[in-house]
C-alpha cells in the first residue's frame, strides 16, 4: 500500500504550485443503485454461514375409490445450499504533514470516499449471480464471490434434478435464442410452466422482471413498453406493457465490465420473493487508526456479505448468442 504524501500531490499542497480554480472529486454524490427486488437483500444475523434448504409439497390429492386405501404422500427434503459470508475492504494511508498542509481539505475526505468505493461493490456485486449463472459451483466472478443452489448444476440449466425423482427440468435456453418480442414469449412460458420438486407448478404472485446489460435496454424497452406489439406491422396491443413486465439494465451486465453484451433474463417474484440473495452482516465499517512510527493516518473500509441463489425456479436465462447450451 502506498502512502499518499506531498511527493504524489505537488501542486495540491499549501504553497506549492499552482492555486486551482476548481479540484473536483469523482466520488461525490450518492451512488446507491438497488437490485431490489429481483436480488433479495437480507441480513446475516451475526452468522459466519448460512444454510437454506427446505421441502417439498405432497402433490397434489389422487382420485381414489370409495372403501379403497387412500393415496399415500411423500415429502422430500431440498438440497442443501451454503452461504459463506465473505469478506471485501479498502485502506488509504495519508502522511501525517500531507494531512495538515493540503489545500482542499473537503475534496480528500477519506472516509467519504471509501464509503462511495463500498457502495458501488455493494451494485456491482448482485449482478455477478447474473454474469456466473451458466457456470457450475461457488466461485469467484469479477472479483465477487457467489454462492450457487445446491443441486450441483449452473443457475441456468437445462438438466436441473428433482429431488421425487421426477423429470429433470430447465431453466435455460438450449439454442441461446436472442431477445426479440417471439423470444421473450416463449421465455415467459418456459418460466411460468417451471414445476416444484413435487410436480406441482411454482407460484408467481408478482411481476416478472427482464434483466439485461445496457446493450440490450433500448431492446428490452420496446418489447416491454411499446403501446402496440414490437416489431410487427398490426395494430395489436402489446400484452407486456402495463408494468408487470419491468425491464432491468445494468452496467455490470455488460462485457465490458465482465459479463455479455447478449445474456438476459427473467426474474419472477413469488410470496418468497426471489431465488436471489444478498446476505448482509451488518453495515460496511469505516476506521481510522494512526501507525505508530510514521504517524500517518491509515483509513479503511470493510464489508461483509455474499451473494448467490437459494433455487433456480423462478429464474430463466439464455446466452443470447445462438448457439447450444448443454449444462
Amino acid at each position: 500500500m502506498s502512502v499518499e504524501t506531498l511527493g504524489n500531490w505537488g501542486d495540491a499542497i499549501r504553497g506549492v504550485g499552482v492555486q486551482f480554480a476548481e479540484f473536483k472529486s469523482q466520488f461525490e454524490g450518492e451512488y446507491s443503485p438497488s437490485w431490489e427486488p429481483v436480488v433479495k437483500t437480507m441480513p446475516a444475523n451475526g452468522a459466519a454461514r448460512i444454510t437454506t434448504s427446505g421441502l417439498t409439497g405432497v402433490g397434489l390429492p389422487t382420485r381414489f375409490t370409495d372403501g379403497s386405501t387412500v393415496p399415500k404422500k411423500n415429502r422430500y427434503k431440498l438440497y442443501d445450499t451454503e452461504f459463506n459470508i465473505d469478506h471485501y475492504g479498502a485502506q488509504i494511508s495519508v502522511s501525517r504533514f500531507t494531512i495538515l498542509t493540503r489545500e482542499f481539505q473537503e475534496k480528500f475526505d477519506e472516509f467519504k470516499a471509501l464509503a462511495y468505493g463500498a457502495r458501488v461493490l455493494k451494485s456491482k456485486a448482485p449482478a455477478q449471480i447474473f454474469n456466473r449463472m451458466f457456470t457450475s459451483g461457488n466461485g469467484v466472478t469479477n472479483g465477487v464471490h457467489v454462492t450457487t443452489y445446491g443441486d450441483a448444476k449452473p443457475l441456468a440449466s437445462v438438466s436441473h434434478p428433482r429431488v421425487d425423482g421426477g423429470s429433470a427440468q430447465s431453466n435455460a435456453s438450449s439454442t441461446g435464442i436472442t431477445l426479440t418480442e417471439s423470444n421473450f414469449e416463449t421465455a415467459r412460458l418456459a418460466l411460468m410452466n417451471q414445476l416444484n420438486d413435487d410436480g406441482t407448478p411454482i407460484e408467481i404472485t408478482g411481476s416478472i422482471h427482464l434483466v439485461v446489460p445496457d446493450d440490450l435496454e433500448k431492446t428490452a424497452t420496446i418489447i416491454t413498453g411499446s403501446t402496440q406489439r414490437s416489431g410487427t406491422a398490426n395494430n395489436d396491443l402489446n400484452f407486456y406493457s402495463g408494468g408487470s413486465y419491468p425491464v432491468l439494465s445494468s452496467k455490470w451486465l455488460n462485457a465490458t465490465h465482465g459479463g455479455s453484451a447478449t445474456q438476459w433474463a427473467l426474474v419472477a417474484l413469488s410470496t418468497s420473493g426471489t431465488p436471489l440473495r444478498m446476505y448482509m452482516f451488518g453495515d460496511l465499517a469505516l476506521d481510522m487508526s494512526v501507525d505508530k512510527n510514521t504517524k500517518s493516518a491509515i483509513f479503511d473500509v470493510i464489508l461483509d456479505f455474499e451473494v448467490g441463489s437459494v433455487d433456480w425456479r423462478g429464474f430463466w436465462a439464455t446466452k443470447g448468442d445462438g448457439q447450444a447450451y448443454s449444462d
